[in-house]
């Protein structure tokens, strides 16, 4: 693709459950075929907890197409949308059910680096605060 032709990248900060960019964050879940996710710590370990409480997750989703668009139309109508979802800004309940259904999706394709350890901390940090125990069910 031409460079003068891609479109700028807009983020997306999630930092409220109630935000307008929270509502565009679960649509986008709920519409994508591919989830690129990220999730970043400090290396400080809480006393509950022998991982450390993950504090940003980044997610990038290729959304399908549209609702009502037409089927033959080409790829372009297709999207991406990327976001930077504050954990520590959030209720993690607030999530925890959708990103528990992204992971456990065999039509969303998961991409990650160092995913497995991702998910031990992601698990740890939403255990830590009464959502269930881990993310025990994940389809790549």
């Amino acid at each position: 693709m031409d460079p003068k032709n891609q479109k700028p990248l807009k983020i997306h900060l999630v930092c409220s459950a109630h935000s307008p960019e929270f509502a565009h964050l679960t649509q986008s879940l709920t519409r994508s075929s591919l989830v690129a996710l990220d999730a970043e710590w400090k290396s400080i370990r809480s006393h509950k907890s022998q991982f450390p409480t993950v504090t940003l997750l980044q997610l990038a989703c290729q959304l399908g197409p549209r609702l009502g668009a037409d089927p033959d139309e080409s790829a372009e109508s297709e999207d991406s949308v990327t976001f930077l979802v504050d954990l520590s800004s959030i209720p993690l309940s607030s999530i925890w059910e959708l990103l528990r259904d992204v992971f456990a999706s065999p039509d969303i394709l998961k991409l990650g680096f160092r995913f497995k350890q991702d998910l031990i901390y992601l698990s740890s940090t939403f255990c830590a605060q009464g959502c269930d125990p881990g993310f025990d069910r994940v389809i790549a």
